[in-house]
């Protein structure tokens, strides 16, 4: 298979479901990692294969609900399973109960050719940090079950030997390509106490990136860099059509009203005031803000963040109250 031809011009979940389709079909090593995943995730028993393999991504389905396309399908000796992937997209109408029929089908015309009763299961692929909604929506499909792409990360990093040089080569891009759409930011844990150590005129660079990696997973995200002598950071709620305006960034501990622990601290700052923020946001007064446009009723809180906050989900989990009940404009 030419993998160039088959990843041109793909992106998000596109391309992670055709970099998981090469490497189960070009490694065999890799396979046998992933179905055993699988297996220990099946609500339909054990997975196992040993003469009849194939695999192919984007296949057509048709149910009463309509017609669609399930991520990757496997036909294996005793079991058929389909794999829907999920990075960030919402979930659709009706997904993934409207593969089953399909799916069910593709089983039933296997068992015939093989002479024996072949099952079907179907696996929701999402990050750890949507575990939760998948579960609850898949909740009533006993043939559905949900994996997380940390434990495929963790399979894929699992095999030591690959004897096909390409699929190695894949492998190893693939699990750095998952591990910055999951990670927070590289090297996070080590650098993370350096952070809140000071604060120069204008910030440092990777408090520059922190705070722009945090405005990317906020609401109306703004893309100019704001930064002054005692600031650095990024707009959010960045939209017209949204009666709310925010910032989140780094300043240093002089722009506090309060004693603060540290010479520079995180903030986000919004004229929307959320209800569920937990014991990581500390609500504070600045003594200057001019930061940001003269808003009036604005809130200001210190992001008590530590080493541990390695991965997106916790990062996105802990901001997701200032994507709810955002008011509109």
């Amino acid at each position: 298979m030419d993998i160039f031809s088959q990843i041109e011009g793909l992106s998000g979940e596109n391309l992670g479901s055709s970099l998981l389709s090469y490497l189960i079909l070009n490694s065999h090593e890799i396979r046998d990692s992933i179905i055993s995943l699988l297996s220990e995730k099946s609500p339909v028993g054990p997975i196992k294969h040993a003469s009849h393999f194939a695999c192919r991504t984007e296949y057509p389905t048709s149910s009463e609900s309509g017609n669609g396309r399930i991520d990757i399908l496997i036909q294996l000796d005793d079991t058929v399973i389909g794999i829907e992937n999920k990075f960030f997209a919402t979930f659709q109408g009706e997904q993934p109960e409207k593969y089953i029929e399909t799916i069910q089908t593709v089983s039933k015309h296997l068992g015939e050719i093989n002479y024996s009763e072949v099952k079907y299961v179907i696996f929701v692929i999402c990050p750890d940090f949507r575990k939760k909604e998948a579960k609850k929506q898949v909740r009533h499909l006993e043939q559905v079950e949900v994996v997380t792409w940390e434990e495929v990360l963790k399979g894929l990093e699992s095999v030591e030997e690959i004897s096909n040089p390409v699929a190695k080569i894949i492998r190893n891009e693939f699990v750095r390509y998952l591990e910055k759409n999951f990670s927070f930011i590289r090297d996070f844990e080590r650098n993370a106490p350096h952070l809140r150590k000071k604060f120069p005129d204008k910030g440092t660079v990777f408090q520059g990136q922190v705070a722009a990696k945090l405005s990317s997973m906020l609401p109306g995200s703004g893309r100019r860099l704001s930064n002054g002598k005692t600031w650095i950071g990024y707009y959010f709620y960045d939209n017209s059509e949204v009666d709310a305006k925010g910032w989140v960034g780094f300043v240093p501990r002089s722009m506090f009203k309060s004693e603060t622990e540290n010479e520079a601290e995180l903030i986000i700052a919004s004229t929307y005031k959320p209800d569920e923020l937990d014991d990581s946001f500390k609500e504070v007064t600045l003594y200057d803000d001019n930061f940001l446009p003269p808003y009036e009723n604005a809130h200001a809180w210190i992001i008590k963040f530590d080493e541990n906050w390695i991965r997106l989900e916790v990062w996105r989990d802990k901001l997701s109250p200032f994507w709810n009940k955002v008011p509109s404009g």
